[in-house]
């Protein structure tokens, strides 16, 4: 596959922090030869100069192109950014400028002059921008954090500054707990400041103050209070690993199941950031979940990291398009999980007239579809025997459907379903324990539906990995 002249620049930016190198050696290495020919008073070093400023000049405005490209990725800080790209180019142009003079004018005294006093501000700006440049990838205080006392006082700088990574503290009664600032901040604080803080602004997300949190970055809000489905901080985090819009990306250190969980929680509660845990509705297992981080453990829990079903690392077969016209010709949104992978998601968010004629369309594509979103559509249980031949199916979300519990049941063949949303829908106690059947299931939504406390308890005693939210308290309750 040909890649966009987009993808070309992203990936030709990646390059800037090696050649950027080029012109800093390059042309300090000329400045040497500069001084030693004016104390010499010797043009012997004139060629190796004039050769020095040609190639410090040309490294240095392939160097900027690269900058260029690998700034429009964004997340470094506004200001910092800036100021080094437009003292890159003046470095750019005073080099080019240097080297004319050398070139054209030679050792014309008058000229000399003024050259010599370029040579130097070249050199300056050379330092400030590598500077600056510095400080965009190790922060604005990565020469003075390590200043030992007593030097620091005689340079009159003041103390380290702060740690922005909030540690978590052991909690003696979680209900004490405030939940955001006790528990979600240290999680965010551990897995994602990093790229998502004052020192680098990914995406133009900030994640290290509450009201950034909640503003969200440049492409729109990533919390949607009460729905984890439609919350963009959420699903970064439960993408496949090879997804490049996952989060944190696969060679960072990731998330745990339960650090998973309990921001998924906190999302589904209300994305709350005063309350503490007493004062939300919490059941049994969530409060489980949440004694885990009463240590102080938050990003650093012993567990492993959440584990991504075997599906996405399967091979699928290529698809073919006359499989997926009729289907994109009716306005169904699909598109791939990741880059170079066939697996594929479909939702039919923007064709709510999806009906159980049209479901024999998703058969032809039961190798590739992994993800399914027929919210608010009109199928009913005539479509679940087209959908359990969706052998690689991981996500289904069939809320404010017409599905019943006898529909369901069909689904259970489905061997590596992680995920089911049943929300509004008349599915009942039946229809449920038929899912308990499924090995892979981790989560099933299920509120607003026939589903009762007695049901939920017997699905719990036959599946207890499996989390379910059903909201209704009363069910809460009665399924302890």
């Amino acid at each position: 596959m040909l890649l966009t002249l987009a993808e070309w620049a992203a990936y030709l930016g990646h390059f800037h922090p090696v050649v950027v190198h080029l012109p800093i050696g390059i042309l300090l290495i000329a400045f040497i030869f500069e001084m030693v020919s004016w104390r010499a008073k010797s043009p012997v070093l004139d060629p190796a100069i004039r050769l020095s400023l040609a190639l410090g000049f040309f490294s240095a405005v392939i160097a900027c192109f690269l900058g260029w490209f690998l700034s429009e990725e964004g997340g470094y800080p506004e200001q910092t950014l800036f100021v080094h790209q437009w003292m890159g180019i003046g470095v750019a142009a005073l080099a080019g400028l240097c080297w004319l003079m050398k070139k054209q004018f030679g050792r014309l005294a008058k000229a000399a002059r003024m050259y010599r006093v370029i040579f130097i501000l070249l050199v300056v700006m050379l330092t400030v921008t590598g500077h600056y440049g510095g400080n965009m990838t190790h922060g604005d205080d990565y020469l003075t954090a390590g200043i030992p006392e007593p030097v620091r006082g005689w340079m009159g700088v003041r103390g380290n500054k702060p740690d922005s990574t909030v540690k978590a503290k052991p909690i003696e009664d979680i209900n004490q707990a405030f939940v955001y600032a006790d528990l979600v901040v240290p999680v965010l604080s551990s897995k994602c400041y990093q790229c998502h803080s004052s020192s680098k602004i990914k995406g133009g997300l900030r994640l290290d103050e509450e009201h950034l949190l909640f503003k969200g970055g440049k492409h729109g809000s990533v919390i949607t209070a009460g729905d984890p489905n439609a919350s963009e901080l959420v699903r970064r985090l439960t993408l496949p690993m090879e997804d490049d819009k996952r989060m944190p990306p696969k060679d960072e250190p990731q998330l745990t199941k339960e650090e998973v969980d309990l921001l998924t929680w906190w999302v589904r509660s209300g994305a709350d950031t005063k309350k503490k845990v007493s004062e939300l509705n919490v059941d049994t297992m969530t409060l489980d979940l949440l004694k885990t981080f009463a240590s102080g453990a938050a990003g650093s829990i012993t567990s492993e990291p959440m584990p991504m079903s075997k599906v996405y690392d399967q091979p699928a077969p290529a698809v073919k398009d006359a499989d997926l016209k009729p289907l994109l010709d009716l306005g169904v949104l699909i598109s791939p999980l990741a880059k170079e992978k066939n697996q594929l998601e479909l939702s039919c968010i923007n064709y709510a007239g999806f009906d159980d004629r049209k479901t024999g369309l998703l058969a032809k594509l039961a190798e590739q579809l992994v993800w399914v979103r027929l919210d608010n559509t009109q199928v009913t249980d005539q479509s679940m025997a087209q959908l359990s031949k969706l052998k690689n199916l991981v996500r289904l979300n069939l809320s404010g459907t017409k599905v019943t519990g006898d529909g369901v049941a069909r689904l259970q063949i489905l061997s590596n379903l992680e995920y089911i949303n049943l929300t509004g829908t008349s599915v009942d106690d039946k229809g449920l324990l038929t899912l308990a059947k499924i090995g892979s299931l981790k989560n099933i939504y299920c509120w607003n539906t026939r589903v009762t406390a007695a049901g939920i308890a017997a699905f719990i005693k036959m599946n207890p990995a499996v989390s379910i939210d059903y909201g209704d308290e009363d069910k809460k309750e009665g399924a302890k």
